[in-house]
């Protein structure tokens, strides 16, 4: 790599990226342990607030003095509605409906749907190359959904619409609160976003929490879901942030192939899952897509927070 990636540090900037990534692919391996004992719901409401109490702690040690203006908080509330509370129950809800092979794939669809998306709303020219790589990640998750025949009362089925519909809802987050992210520091931005978006999820999950009874939670859910909030979010986010200071975007885009390999060889070990004929046929084409889409860089590769 040329420029801020070069010299001595390049390794690192490598080794923070293939960190990054591995963290986020297990996640919905440590999620699928964790969901037998703790309701989606509550799951979703349980992260979303664990990592905006760990951001905001964050934010106080070393943003102390800077405040989200009056007129930008419709927007952050928006922004929080999309990147953290429709995100949130999106994932954790399909997450427990299908596989975490099925999940991961799924998620690599977001720099492309973020491209589509920005086109749509003007922000981006469409090119060829851009409607070849939309073309043919739409064609997989096509592929991965006609698996199940588009039977809704298959869960599998639902699962993956859910975890459709969760990229759909980050990639508009991503592009819409691009300007707005442009005039703070990211720690601040995105502490509030998480701020704004917690809520609603405690309030649909309201429910379930009165009912919930943590001496009902095994211990090794308890350690799942302790590594899902420090493996899955917070060390991966710290590293993909740390990596994206000293490198460029278009390089980061390669890492997001690590992924669903590392958590479809992790579900098959550890959860017993099979990789299918489909499912792999559906992943080729979504991979076909973002390579097409990343060759020059105009893909956003940030994954789920």
């Amino acid at each position: 790599m040329s420029g801020r990636g070069s010299g001595s540090s390049s390794w690192r900037i490598h080794a923070a990226l293939a960190g990054a990534q591995t963290g986020f692919a297990i996640f919905p391996i440590l999620g699928k342990l964790v969901l037998p004992a703790i309701p989606p719901l509550l799951f979703a409401a349980f992260r979303a607030t664990a990592a905006a109490l760990l951001l905001d702690a964050f934010r106080r040690r070393h943003e102390k003095d800077e405040r989200i203006r009056r007129e930008d908080r419709p927007r952050i509330l928006l922004y929080g509605l999309l990147g953290v509370s429709f995100n949130q129950i999106l994932f954790i809800l399909g997450l427990s409906l299908t596989t975490a092979i099925n999940t991961t794939v799924l998620m690599t669809l977001i720099p492309v749907i973020t491209l589509a998306a920005a086109v749509l709303l003007g922000r981006e020219r469409m090119s060829a190359r851009a409607a070849v790589g939309i073309v043919l990640a739409g064609a997989g998750a096509l592929a991965l959904l006609n698996a199940q025949r588009f039977d809704w009362s298959s869960a599998s089925f639902r699962g993956d619409v859910l975890l459709i519909a969760n990229t759909v809802s980050y990639s508009l987050y991503l592009v819409l609160s691009r300007p707005v992210l442009a005039r703070y520091h990211f720690v601040t931005f995105t502490a509030a976003v998480f701020r704004y978006g917690a809520i609603p999820i405690l309030i649909v999950a309201l429910p379930q929490l009165l009912r919930f009874s943590p001496a009902s939670v095994p211990a090794r859910a308890w350690l799942a879901f302790a590594g899902v909030i420090l493996i899955g979010t917070v060390i991966p986010y710290l590293l993909n942030a740390w990596a994206l200071a000293r490198t460029h975007a278009s390089h980061v885009a390669f890492y997001v192939f690590l992924q669903p390999f590392i958590a479809t060889i992790l579900a098959i070990a550890i959860l017993g899952e099979e990789l299918t004929a489909k499912t792999a046929v559906a992943a080729l084409l979504i991979f076909a897509g973002l390579g097409v889409t990343a060759a020059r860089g105009r893909l956003s590769p940030r994954p789920v927070p």
